[in-house]
Protein backbone atom coordinates (compact mmCIF):
# COMPACT_ATOMS: atom_id res chain seq x y z
CA UNK A 1 0.00 0.00 0.00
CA UNK A 2 2.92 2.41 0.73
CA UNK A 3 4.56 1.69 -2.35
CA UNK A 4 1.58 2.52 -4.32
CA UNK A 5 1.26 6.16 -2.48
CA UNK A 6 4.84 6.41 -3.27
CA UNK A 7 4.56 6.15 -6.71
CA UNK A 8 1.41 7.79 -6.85
CA UNK A 9 3.21 10.97 -5.58
CA UNK A 10 6.57 10.72 -7.58
CA UNK A 11 3.88 10.27 -11.14
CA UNK A 12 2.36 13.33 -9.76
CA UNK A 13 5.73 15.55 -9.10
CA UNK A 14 7.05 14.12 -12.64
CA UNK A 15 3.91 15.29 -14.62
CA UNK A 16 4.28 18.56 -13.10
CA UNK A 17 7.80 19.07 -14.19
CA UNK A 18 7.18 17.66 -17.55
CA UNK A 19 4.53 20.32 -18.25
CA UNK A 20 5.54 23.22 -16.33
CA UNK A 21 9.03 22.32 -18.52
CA UNK A 22 7.46 22.10 -21.60
CA UNK A 23 5.32 25.25 -20.92
CA UNK A 24 7.89 28.00 -19.44
CA UNK A 25 7.47 31.18 -20.06
CA UNK A 26 10.34 32.88 -21.68
CA UNK A 27 13.13 34.15 -18.28
CA UNK A 28 14.00 37.67 -19.81
CA UNK A 29 14.01 39.75 -23.24
CA UNK A 30 17.18 37.39 -24.89
CA UNK A 31 15.16 34.44 -24.33
CA UNK A 32 12.00 35.26 -25.79
CA UNK A 33 14.09 37.04 -29.02
CA UNK A 34 15.89 33.20 -29.27
CA UNK A 35 11.99 31.48 -29.40
CA UNK A 36 10.37 34.61 -31.78
CA UNK A 37 12.94 34.30 -34.37
CA UNK A 38 13.62 30.94 -33.91
CA UNK A 39 10.04 30.19 -35.49
CA UNK A 40 9.88 31.05 -39.37
CA UNK A 41 5.93 31.80 -39.23
CA UNK A 42 3.57 32.44 -36.54
CA UNK A 43 0.06 32.70 -37.20
CA UNK A 44 -3.01 34.80 -35.55
CA UNK A 45 -5.09 32.93 -33.12
CA UNK A 46 -7.04 35.54 -31.27
CA UNK A 47 -7.60 39.79 -30.76
CA UNK A 48 -8.46 41.16 -27.72
CA UNK A 49 -9.68 44.45 -27.30
CA UNK A 50 -10.11 45.99 -24.06
CA UNK A 51 -9.54 42.03 -22.43
CA UNK A 52 -12.37 40.92 -24.34
CA UNK A 53 -11.69 38.91 -27.65
CA UNK A 54 -13.01 40.51 -31.28
CA UNK A 55 -11.45 38.03 -33.19
CA UNK A 56 -10.91 34.12 -31.89
CA UNK A 57 -10.56 30.86 -33.65
CA UNK A 58 -10.38 32.78 -37.34
CA UNK A 59 -13.79 34.34 -36.84
CA UNK A 60 -14.60 38.23 -35.95
CA UNK A 61 -16.35 38.23 -32.41
CA UNK A 62 -18.74 41.65 -32.42
CA UNK A 63 -18.12 43.42 -29.28
CA UNK A 64 -20.91 46.00 -28.64
CA UNK A 65 -19.44 49.29 -28.93
CA UNK A 66 -16.45 48.08 -29.13
CA UNK A 67 -13.42 48.18 -32.17
CA UNK A 68 -13.54 46.12 -34.63
CA UNK A 69 -10.18 44.24 -36.55
CA UNK A 70 -11.61 43.96 -39.87
CA UNK A 71 -7.75 44.57 -41.42
CA UNK A 72 -5.46 42.44 -39.50
CA UNK A 73 -2.07 40.40 -39.97
CA UNK A 74 -2.82 36.37 -40.58
CA UNK A 75 0.85 35.90 -40.32
CA UNK A 76 3.93 37.53 -38.78
CA UNK A 77 7.83 36.58 -38.77
CA UNK A 78 10.39 38.02 -37.06
CA UNK A 79 13.95 38.62 -38.93
CA UNK A 80 17.37 38.44 -38.13
CA UNK A 81 17.93 41.45 -39.30
CA UNK A 82 15.81 43.43 -36.97
CA UNK A 83 12.97 43.54 -39.38
CA UNK A 84 9.28 42.33 -38.27
CA UNK A 85 7.07 41.13 -41.84
CA UNK A 86 3.58 40.45 -41.66
CA UNK A 87 1.23 40.18 -44.06
CA UNK A 88 -2.77 41.04 -43.86
CA UNK A 89 -5.57 38.95 -44.57
CA UNK A 90 -6.38 38.59 -47.90
CA UNK A 91 -2.74 40.80 -48.87
CA UNK A 92 0.49 39.57 -50.76
CA UNK A 93 3.10 41.98 -50.17
CA UNK A 94 4.13 41.94 -46.95
CA UNK A 95 4.34 44.82 -44.31
CA UNK A 96 8.08 45.20 -42.55
CA UNK A 97 7.85 46.66 -39.02
CA UNK A 98 11.45 46.92 -37.03
CA UNK A 99 11.80 45.21 -33.87
CA UNK A 100 13.96 45.11 -30.90
CA UNK A 101 15.14 43.59 -27.59
CA UNK A 102 15.36 46.10 -25.00
CA UNK A 103 16.39 45.68 -21.48
CA UNK A 104 12.60 44.85 -19.84
CA UNK A 105 11.03 43.71 -23.02
CA UNK A 106 10.98 43.73 -27.11
CA UNK A 107 9.19 46.24 -29.36
CA UNK A 108 7.96 46.18 -32.61
CA UNK A 109 7.93 49.51 -34.28
CA UNK A 110 7.23 51.74 -37.68
CA UNK A 111 10.16 51.71 -39.87
CA UNK A 112 9.36 55.38 -40.40
CA UNK A 113 10.27 57.64 -37.60
CA UNK A 114 7.97 59.87 -37.79
CA UNK A 115 5.03 56.91 -37.32
CA UNK A 116 7.02 55.27 -34.85
CA UNK A 117 5.89 58.00 -31.77
CA UNK A 118 3.01 56.46 -30.31
CA UNK A 119 2.29 52.99 -32.40
CA UNK A 120 4.94 50.63 -30.69
CA UNK A 121 3.61 47.13 -29.75
CA UNK A 122 5.53 45.71 -26.49
CA UNK A 123 6.03 42.12 -26.21
CA UNK A 124 7.00 40.97 -22.42
CA UNK A 125 9.23 38.15 -21.90
CA UNK A 126 6.39 36.29 -19.62
CA UNK A 127 4.48 36.83 -22.72
CA UNK A 128 6.63 34.34 -24.89
CA UNK A 129 6.45 30.76 -25.14
CA UNK A 130 8.10 27.96 -27.46
CA UNK A 131 4.86 27.94 -29.23
CA UNK A 132 2.70 31.08 -28.52
CA UNK A 133 3.64 34.87 -27.90
CA UNK A 134 1.52 37.60 -27.18
CA UNK A 135 2.24 41.80 -28.38
CA UNK A 136 0.07 44.72 -26.73
CA UNK A 137 -0.60 48.42 -27.34
CA UNK A 138 -2.38 51.08 -26.22
CA UNK A 139 -4.25 53.46 -28.96
CA UNK A 140 -6.82 56.18 -29.41
CA UNK A 141 -6.91 55.32 -33.06
CA UNK A 142 -9.04 52.48 -32.95
CA UNK A 143 -12.28 54.41 -31.04
CA UNK A 144 -11.04 57.90 -30.69
CA UNK A 145 -11.04 59.48 -28.23
CA UNK A 146 -11.49 56.31 -25.83
CA UNK A 147 -8.02 54.78 -24.86
CA UNK A 148 -8.29 50.99 -26.21
CA UNK A 149 -5.74 48.24 -24.98
CA UNK A 150 -5.34 45.74 -27.89
CA UNK A 151 -3.75 42.01 -27.38
CA UNK A 152 -2.68 40.13 -30.33
CA UNK A 153 -1.73 36.29 -29.43
CA UNK A 154 -0.05 34.32 -32.20
CA UNK A 155 0.52 30.94 -32.30
CA UNK A 156 3.64 28.83 -33.98
CA UNK A 157 2.98 27.03 -37.34
CA UNK A 158 3.69 23.49 -36.76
Amino acid sequence: MRINKIIAVLSLFSFIIIYTSCNNAAGDPKEATERLIGTDKWIISEIDANDAPVFKDGKLVQQFGGPSFERYMENVRFNNDGTFTGYFKGETNPMTLNWKTNEKNITVFSAESAAAKGGEWTIDPKDVFKDSFSMKTQSTAYNYPQMTRVELKFKKVK
